[in-house]
C-alpha cells in the first residue's frame, strides 16, 4: 500500500483502501467463478465431480485474490493482473465449450 519511507495521509489511505476493495470484491468473484467453471469443463471426471471440484477451487481462490489485492503495492498493476487473469480464464471457459 505504501512505499517504505513515504507516509500517506489519512485521506490517501482511505482512498487506497476503497479502490482495493472495489478491485478485490468483484474481480475476486469473477476470477474465482471463471476458474471454477474452467476447471469443471477441463477435468476428465463425471459432471458432478467436476462441478464440485470447480466449486471448491472457487471457494479457495477468492480469498487468495482478495489477499493479493492488499499485498500488491500498485493498484494499476493489481487491476491489470486481475483483468488479464479474468480474460485468460474466460478464454479457457469459452474454449471448453461454455455457450452463453
Amino acid at each position: 500500500m505504501a512505499s517504505a519511507g513515504k507516509p500517506l495521509s489519512r485521506h490517501t489511505r482511505r482512498y487506497d483502501t476503497i479502490l482495493r476493495l472495489v478491485v478485490a470484491l468483484p474481480a475476486g468473484y469473477v476470477v474465482s467463478a471463471l476458474a471454477g467453471v474452467c476447471l469443471s469443463f477441463w477435468l476428465p471426471l463425471s459432471r458432478a465431480d467436476s462441478a464440485m471440484a470447480g466449486i471448491l477451487l472457487g471457494l479457495l481462490l477468492w480469498p487468495v485474490v482478495f489477499m493479493m489485492s492488499f499485498g500488491i503495492t500498485n493498484i494499476r498493476r493489481l487491476a491489470a493482473m486481475t483483468g488479464v487473469l479474468a480474460l485468460v480464464l474466460g478464454a479457457c471457459v469459452f474454449g471448453g465449450g461454455w455457450h452463453s
